[in-house]
Formats: C-alpha cells, sequence, structure tokens
C-alpha cells in the first residue's frame, strides 16, 4: 500500500519529496501539497515518514507484507 497523507496535518515544506528515493511522492508547487504519484513503486523504506516534520505520513502495510 503506497503512503498516506494526512493533508490536516502537511505543511507543505515539501520534504517528503525530496527523501523518497524512488519519486513516488511529487510536491505540486502550484497547489502546495505532495502527491503520492506512482503508488506502486513505493518500497516501503519509511523515509519520508521519518523525515516528515509534522507526522502526516503514514505507511500501512498490507496483511501480505506482514506475513
Amino acid at each position: 500500500m503506497p503512503p498516506f497523507i494526512d493533508m490536516n496535518k502537511c505543511s507543505g515544506c515539501s520534504i517528503c519529496d525530496r527523501v523518497c528515493p524512488l519519486d513516488v511522492i511529487h510536491f505540486d508547487h502550484e497547489k502546495k501539497s505532495p502527491i503520492v504519484k506512482y503508488p506502486d513503486e513505493c518500497w516501503h523504506c519509511g523515509s519520508c515518514r521519518l523525515e516528515c516534520p509534522t507526522a502526516a505520513i503514514k505507511i500501512m502495510f498490507s496483511p501480505e507484507m506482514i506475513y
């Protein structure tokens, strides 16, 4: 499952876009918000979640990924 961005918590800093190693998250400069542009490409590395200063990003794991 792709990262989930809580837009109510997001400050629009664009750090998630800069730290994603696969360019899964794209920052829309016009709307000043991140977009999960390539959800199927996510490695679930967690760098976006770890670097988010407002804790706006969650990574959900499907049952298949856990077991």
